[in-house]
């Protein structure tokens, strides 16, 4: 009996040791010391380059366009409180438009993801609830996760650990298919968590979530089944910290302090890894550049895109380079993808067809060259 108290005293402690809310790492997860300035051609960083038209109808319309994922060759896209579903080439399947007050029904949509579960395809929707569950085949509902608080983001990893965030006593949980909550992880932060989308990251070393353009990110420990923060970056000068969105909130005050960090500060946007190719987007005061890593090598190229782009398009006329940035709202399950409004290109020619410019937007999907 004394040995299973100690055992159980010892796997307690061992828990919240591994599991904590100070930065686990003295090293950030990607070391960016070998930093290389490079100029150009767009032709010549992108391989496998896909251009797909989403099909514009009268029903299909996306009068703004907040999230755009793609699964299983299957694209998703969410628009104030429906989600559409396109097909491989962009032709329209059909939408998932619920919203209401009824026991299927979502009163808005905070966020959404599609999850696989049991090889099936899902379409999840956070709203004040919880979680509603839908088939992405028919777009049929198939059961809510319950929460008694507002999901704001969130993502699934098992059906025993969905990351949630919220606005709560705290700022994420793990939950499970029951919605029970647990893990409680963060005081609730205005500082690192208002200002910037948030932006769950499924990337080759487990799923981030990047805190307000600084270089922590709380991080889904699977080993321990908790959330962490973990360091992920290092070797960039001057880049934004959790300390400095405080300092300044407290300085400048929560209207201003955004604006203020973002112009004394290296701010990172986003990231993204694919094959082990990695992608980081970065801004300050200066303007905004994309750092390239790929695999097998210790160099990451460095491209201004705005306001000075180091790199020439010369794929697609009217392509403007900073819609780089648009991946932070775009993901795949399987290369990197950007999203372009079709008025950016208007006239242009995507797969035999001359783009409109109240055509919905044009997706690109590609992948690095080696």
């Amino acid at each position: 009996m004394v040995m299973k108290r100690i055992f159980l005293m010892t796997a307690v402690l061992f828990f919240l040791i591994s599991c904590t809310e100070q930065s686990k790492t003295e090293k950030g997860l990607f070391q960016l010391n070998h930093i290389v300035e490079k100029k150009a051609d767009l032709s010549d960083l992108l391989d496998s380059v896909e251009y797909i038209a989403l099909e514009t109808t009268d029903e299909s319309l996306l009068p703004g366009l907040s999230k755009l994922l793609c699964v299983k060759d299957n694209f998703y896209a969410s628009a104030e409180t429906e989600v559409m579903k396109f097909n491989s080439n962009g032709r329209f399947i059909g939408k998932l438009s619920m919203l209401g007050n009824g026991p299927q029904d979502y009163l808005s949509i905070n966020d959404y993801d599609i999850v696989l579960r049991n090889n099936e395809e899902e379409i999840w929707i956070a709203h004040q609830r919880g979680i509603s569950c839908y088939s992405a085949e028919d777009f049929s509902f198939l059961r809510l996760i319950p929460l008694d608080i507002s999901v704001l983001h969130f993502k699934y990893v098992s059906d025993g650990a969905i990351i949630i965030q919220t606005s709560g006593e705290y700022s994420f949980y793990l939950c499970n298919m029951e919605g029970v909550l647990r893990n409680e992880f963060l005081p609730n932060d205005p500082a690192n968590l208002s200002h910037s989308m948030m932006q769950f990251v499924d990337s080759d070393n487990g799923i981030f979530c990047i805190l307000a353009g600084t270089d922590e990110a709380v991080h889904y420990n699977e080993s321990q089944d908790c959330l962490e923060l973990l360091r992920y970056i290092e070797g960039v000068d001057n880049v934004l910290t959790r300390s400095d969105n405080k300092n300044y909130m407290d300085k400048y005050g929560y209207l201003q302090y955004s604006q203020k960090v973002a112009q004394d500060f290296v701010n990172v946007v986003t990231f993204r890894q694919k094959g082990g190719n990695s992608v980081f987007f970065l801004r300050s005061g200066n303007g905004e550049r994309m750092l390239i890593n790929r695999k097998g090598n210790n160099e990451w190229e460095s491209y201004d895109i705005h306001p000075n782009p180091s790199i020439e398009n010369d794929l697609l006329e009217g392509l403007n380079v900073r819609y780089f940035l648009t991946m932070a709202s775009c993901d795949s399950d399987d290369s990197f993808i950007m999203s372009v409004p079709a008025n950016m290109v208007a006239g242009a020619s995507v797969n035999g067809k001359v783009v409109d410019e109240e055509d919905n937007p044009i997706i690109i999907k590609y992948q690095l060259k080696k």
